[in-house]
């Protein structure tokens, strides 16, 4: 019986998000006078661990223990607003959005540290907890004592705000629909063999290869329907 061998090629493109709307996602950070630190986001946790996440960003950004961060999204009346939870846009655009509030919050730790310490903030950095002199690490204070300083000492609370929009697409061909947009794009193909006695049967593979490829970019490139 006659051997039959076919080659055969799969290919795929997953977008993060939407391009509709912008997109959006908000996020609110605040830090108590003992240093911990209270996340406010819209973002709803259906199991893929986006509370965990966006937790971590935020614990990460700042520089303390990821024990310290409360993460709240109990009411999605109130919450700051988030499209959302789908396309791993929790990660991608509202993890991002968090990443901009904990900035915030860092940048006014170091600020009201350098004030505490008489040191320039550029020269202060956030490790574990604790605000350290760059180079000289003895020098410290811890961020429960910032806060502290802050909230009692300066008159001042130390609070981040935080959005993520992705910018309108714009249109390269009208005629056939095609937009460059930002965002994030997971991309994969998988070529292949097989050899086969009966069409429709596979017997045998041969040389089966997989090649698979993510890429996080800037911009992407989407083909549409034109309506």
């Amino acid at each position: 019986m006659a051997k039959h061998r076919g080659r055969g090629i799969a290919a795929i493109e997953y977008p993060t998000g939407m391009n509709q709307n912008g997109d959006p996602s908000q996020c609110w950070i605040k830090v108590k006078p003992d240093g911990r630190i209270d996340v406010f986001a819209g973002t709803a946790d259906i199991g893929n661990g986006s509370k965990t996440i966006q937790s971590q960003i935020v614990a990460e950004t700042i520089g303390v223990p990821y024990d310290w961060i409360t993460y709240d999204n109990s009411n999605t009346d109130s919450s700051p607003m988030c499209t959302g939870t789908f396309a791993s846009r929790a990660t991608f655009v509202a993890g991002k959005a968090a990443e901009k509030a904990a900035l915030q919050v860092k940048a006014k730790i170091l600020e009201i540290a350098g004030k505490e310490l008489e040191i320039d903030p550029a020269d202060l950095e956030i490790v574990d907890g604790e605000v350290l002199a760059k180079g000289a690490p003895q020098t410290k204070i811890s961020v429960a004592d910032v806060a502290g300083a802050a909230t009692f000492g300066h008159g001042e609370l130390i609070t981040g705000t935080g959005a993520q929009l992705k910018p309108y697409s714009a249109i390269v061909d009208p005629n056939r629909s095609i937009c460059a947009i930002s965002g994030t794009s997971s991309l994969g193909k998988r070529p292949s063999q097989a050899a086969s006695s009966m069409i429709g049967r596979t017997l045998s593979s041969t040389h089966p290869r997989t090649v698979s490829r993510t890429r996080r970019c800037s911009s992407v490139r989407r083909l549409s329907q034109s309506r």
